[in-house]
């Protein structure tokens, strides 16, 4: 099998990418999100209780479905790094970068020599797509983004962009709202929503792929009209949340609750 992210080179095009999320870690879950024609599904390994072991199992869930399987890790760590990667991750996202040294650490635990520092271990990937393969195709298909979530990072943003072997940034607008005291998304906000916007113009207009998260159809086509060409669309726990809201209310409404 050969190493191929039909989703990196799509955006790499300058065309539209949309996902969503898996939280639970439930291979099931991230197979059901894929199999809904989501391009790629983002594993969050950062904030749910999701060890290797269950990522590679989702990665393999997701891959079945079509859908290219990404992670976000919770640090720039090279353990972190290489263990995702080398469990099946087609694409990282490393948080809480703040400055351009931030960015190159990332660089230089996530891509093999000569670009990093990456170690081959094999792992899973060994098995799918074959030493050889794998190392001499890695650099190219995996896609590494850093998300920018802090005023450091908007600050540093033109020097995190000049990093050679970041393919673009995942704008995390809760956090970046929250560090700059401004209404949190769901709440109206202009200075807020602007920032976010001249985010995706400034990432897209070094070259680099704009990314972020959208909690309705509605608002991923805002965020693509911003210009961010890879945005999801929610996640498996929240679409089991909202179902079951509906129902309750529904259920509620005729007395039976």
């Amino acid at each position: 099998m050969q190493l191929h992210n039909p989703v990196k080179e799509k955006l790499l095009r300058g065309e539209t990418s949309i996902g969503s999320w898996c939280l639970s870690g439930s291979p099931l879950a991230a197979e059901a999100i894929a199999a809904q024609g989501f391009e790629w599904v983002m594993v969050d390994i950062e904030h749910f209780q999701i060890d290797v072991a269950a990522a590679a199992d989702c990665f393999r869930a997701i891959q079945l479905m079509g859908a290219m399987p990404f992670a976000r890790l919770p640090e720039c760590d090279p353990i972190w790094i290489k263990r995702f990667a080398d469990a099946g991750a087609m694409g990282i996202v490393i948080p809480l970068i703040r400055t351009a040294d931030d960015a190159r650490s990332v660089v230089q635990w996530s891509r093999f020599p000569p670009m990093g520092r990456r170690p081959y271990g094999g792992g899973r990937v060994h098995f799918i797509y074959g030493r050889d393969d794998y190392i001499a195709r890695a650099n190219q298909e995996i896609l590494v983004l850093v998300q920018i979530e802090t005023p450091e990072a908007v600050d540093d943003l033109d020097a995190i962009l000049a990093v050679e072997g970041i393919d673009g940034c995942f704008v995390g607008p809760v956090d970046l709202a929250l560090a700059l005291g401004m209404p949190l998304p769901g709440e109206p906000d202009e200075r807020r929503d602007k920032l976010v916007a001249s985010l995706a113009e400034r990432i897209s207009g070094a070259g680099r792929i704009a990314a972020t998260i959208s909690t309705s159809p509605e608002l991923a086509g805002r965020r693509v009209a911003e210009g961010f060409r890879m945005v999801s669309v929610l996640a498996d726990l929240l679409f089991a949340s909202q179902g079951a809201r509906q129902a309750a209310d529904e259920l509620r409404r005729r007395g039976l609750m």
